[in-house]
């Protein structure tokens, strides 16, 4: 779908739509966050017997009023369904989330500071596919917690953009996917199932467009398709425009220079997840250390925040590859192996082999069992 008027008019009218539907629950939505703040937070924090400072990181989330509109409009105004979503949402974020404050957010989405945005006033984000689609699977993991914490920056700016402006309400962002590069033949399918199923409910309503940029023949064929069975919200936020349809949406001075705007070029754009605006926060990050989790709970320990991270044996990153290895954070250049044993040598070599080999592998099963099929009928009819 080209950016021209008609899509330009859909976009200003589903903006002004959610504005208005804003504006008409913000009753609902305060009343939501008292039943929150009275009621269910109470009862978790004398469940999970949190700190002062979890707590106050627990509340800075349920009275983020855009989130609770979010929630309340992805459940389509209900209020009972909302709050047992947010409800999960807040055990979820104080069991898994809490615990990964201490981490860097990921390099793969890169908001632009304000005061750059759409025409709508909303914050533009771009993102490389190619590179979040395709890290290897043993990387798979620590790709999806960077994107987590990338994702909850992004909540805090937007909350952070609606406190310092007195103008109208920011709900959502423009995300810009950068397709260059990507193969569809080498997509890893469990992140992008993993943050269908897992992070857009926790993080409902946050995107208000999506341009895929570079993007080749092939996907156009495929969206063409797909737009059939989508529901027609979606397909009205989606949009594959060329260069000059981009500039003539965004205009030159709102992109970097490698997408045809008169910026720095992306990587030296300032990217405001990654400031130290955030340190007016950091006793949600200590909370962070505060807690151990185990399979069945959480309990309470007094230990600080860790000094070391470890590397995955076949990561990229690893330079002992195949051993577990452990780099300092605050020496990254400081790493070195946990363990040498020949049994992580053999299961990373096997590893390798089979990437190299198991098309030729599978092949090769292919035909022994279809030699085998036909050698039986053949003796069946003799």
């Amino acid at each position: 779908m080209n950016i021209n008027c008609i899509a330009r008019s859909a976009l200003e009218g589903n903006h002004k739509s959610l504005i208005d539907q804003y504006k008409t629950n913000l009753a609902d939505v305060h009343a939501l966050q008292s039943t929150l703040n009275d009621e269910i937070l109470v009862h978790v924090v004398q469940e999970l017997a949190l700190s002062d400072a979890e707590h106050a990181w627990a509340k800075e989330w349920t009275s983020d009023t855009a989130t609770i509109f979010r929630f309340l409009r992805h459940h389509r105004f209900i209020r009972s369904f909302a709050l047992e979503a947010m409800h999960t949402t807040l055990i979820w974020r104080l069991n898994a989330l809490l615990r990964l404050l201490v981490m860097h957010p990921s390099p793969l989405l890169h908001c632009l500071p304000p005061p750059i945005c759409d025409p709508l006033g909303r914050p533009l984000v771009f993102i490389r596919l190619s590179e979040l689609l395709t890290c290897e699977e043993m990387e798979t993991e620590s790709v999806m917690d960077g994107l987590l914490i990338s994702l909850e920056r992004l909540r805090i700016h937007l909350r952070s953009l609606n406190e310092l402006s007195n103008r109208e309400i920011t709900l959502q962002c423009v995300f810009l996917i950068d397709l260059e590069g990507l193969s569809i033949h080498s997509v890893n399918l469990d992140i992008l199932t993993w943050f269908m199923k897992e992070v857009v409910p926790r993080y409902p309503g946050m995107l208000g467009a999506v341009f895929f940029l570079n993007y080749s023949w092939t996907y156009g064929v495929a969206w063409s398709i797909a737009k059939r069975i989508l529901p027609k919200s979606a397909v009205a936020r989606v949009f594959f425009p060329s260069r000059e349809e981009l500039l003539d949406y965004c205009s030159a001075s709102a992109l970097p220079s490698n997408y045809g705007g008169t910026l720095l070029p992306l990587h030296l754009v300032e990217d405001p997840l990654r400031l130290d605006e955030h340190r007016v926060h950091d006793h949600r990050v200590r909370a962070s250390g505060s807690r151990v989790r185990g399979t069945f709970g959480l309990r309470r320990t007094t230990h600080q925040k860790p000094s070391s991270k470890s590397i995955p044996p076949r990561s990229a990153l690893n330079p002992c590859f195949g051993y577990p290895t452990v780099a300092s954070l605050t020496q990254p250049h400081m790493v070195h192996p946990t363990r040498k044993r020949k049994r992580d040598l053999l299961l990373t070599l096997s590893v390798l082999w089979w990437k190299k080999w198991r098309a030729r592998v599978i092949l090769l099963l292919c035909f022994l069992l279809a030699a085998s099929l036909v050698r039986k009928r053949a003796r069946m009819l003799g």
